[in-house]
């Protein structure tokens, strides 16, 4: 019966108080519009869909320097460089303030799919569809440069180990070949030695005899300088062969195979924001809080007024 009696007087209270409510829902609600239509800027948003995977194609030797640049979260990190992407806009001839909060990119939580969504937002519908696509591309091009960097590294250390290796090689040669002189041993073990074959020669007797005289560690050099010259041509060869395949996949190097583009940048209808219906909605739930405070702070004074 008491809880009964203590609702009537708060429903008595709140009706009584209905007007002072109203004007307050009415003043929010109002002032939700003003800000909504006159105050707010709209902003339209432009999206898109990338898909970035490095496994769409076999690079050989980049494979791994190519998968460790061509991933989704490496390409949702570049596209939200504020420095870069500012400079991609003012290359175009765009002079705006570029807010890494205008663009929002979500790597799509299952792997498989190498999925990118972009969201940007501007003033205008065309200019969110522009600034998106220019973004995309400057992106795309900072993926295939930082690439193209790392391959000429690449190619340039490939090209100074081989540098080198000659240079080891020619030296174990020419110790080799001294050898040979100072022992007057035939000059076609040189030949064999390079060609690694054996070989069926005709020699002097005066060679013959210098061979007869070949004792066990003279033998052991020679064996030793020719597996020498036979491993660093080895070397050699390997890495002439990963520098000659790095200078082919530099020159015909592209990120397309690698970035796809799913969905182009969507040219926004509405804007996106401010939200004015909610806007309102939220006015006038913020207009009867108040409201209902302003009554019953209203009551309260008053009784206390009384009881004083």
């Amino acid at each position: 019966m008491e809880e009964t009696i203590e609702l009537r007087k708060l429903l008595e209270i709140v009706w009584k108080g209905k007007t002072l409510i109203a004007i307050w829902t009415i003043l929010c609600m109002l002032l939700a519009g003003i800000a909504s239509w006159f105050v707010l800027d709209e902003k339209y948003e432009s999206k898109a869909i990338v898909q970035v995977a490095s496994a769409v194609q076999d690079t050989g030797i980049m494979s791994n320097y190519v998968a460790t640049e061509f991933t989704p979260a490496i390409y949702a990190q570049r596209i939200q460089n504020k420095p870069i992407m500012q400079q991609a806009l003012q290359d175009e001839g765009i002079k705006v303030n570029y807010n890494e909060k205008n663009l929002v990119a979500t790597v799509d939580a299952d792997p498989t799919k190498n999925l990118v969504e972009l969201k940007f937002t501007s003033s205008s519908s065309k200019e969110a569809q522009q600034q998106l696509q220019i973004l995309m591309d400057a992106t795309k091009q900072k993926m295939n440069e930082s690439v193209q960097m790392t391959l000429q590294n690449l190619e340039n250390t490939y090209k100074i180990e081989a540098e080198a290796l000659t240079k080891e090689i020619d030296a174990i040669i020419e110790q080799y070949n001294q050898i040979i002189r100072e022992n007057n041993l035939p000059k076609i073990l040189i030949l064999q030695t390079i060609l690694n074959t054996e070989m069926v020669i005709n020699i002097s007797e005066e060679q013959a005899a210098s061979l007869s005289n070949v004792n066990g560690n003279l033998q052991n050099k020679l064996l030793q300088l020719q597996s020498q010259i036979q491993t660093k041509s080895e070397e050699y060869r390997k890495t002439l062969a990963n520098y000659q395949s790095v200078k082919t996949g530099l020159d015909s190097f592209k990120p397309d195979p690698f970035i796809r583009v799913i969905a182009e940048p969507t040219l926004p209808e509405r804007a996106s924001s401010p939200n004015k219906l909610l806007n309102l909605v939220i006015g006038l739930v913020i207009g009867v809080m108040l409201g209902l405070g302003s009554v019953f702070f209203r009551h309260y004074w008053r009784n206390s007024a009384v009881v004083k």
